[in-house]
């Protein structure tokens, strides 16, 4: 039980924190401090930013207003530009991680 529920932490850690994708040569030490600044981060994003995630939803009908125009007058979908807010979301996330780290060595 307690092996799935690391398990689920890490995949949470991938998802949110792209440090974890890859495998940097930190000391066994760095790397212990590096798990515990994420998840003190995630925890805080839960608490205080409630919206940090950004569901992709699709809209059946949309009118014109909704959907922003290209410099070529062509519309840009909705699902495109949620792709690219929740891009932002992740790098901005990352951005703060990285940023705590480098305040932590």
């Amino acid at each position: 039980v307690l092996r799935n529920v690391i398990e689920r932490i890490f995949g949470i850690f991938k998802s949110r924190f792209t440090i974890f994708n890859s495998a940097p040569p930190f000391l066994f030490k760095t790397q212990v401090e590096l798990v515990l600044v994420c998840a003190a981060l995630h925890n805080f994003l839960r608490k205080e930013c409630r919206s940090d995630e950004f569901p992709i939803e699709v809209v059946d009908e949309p009118s014109s207003s909704m959907l922003p125009i290209n410099e070529d007058h062509t519309f840009e979908p909705i699902i495109q530009i949620q792709e690219q807010e929740r891009k932002d979301a992740n790098a901005w996330r990352t951005s703060i991680a990285m940023n705590m780290w480098v305040n932590v060595i």
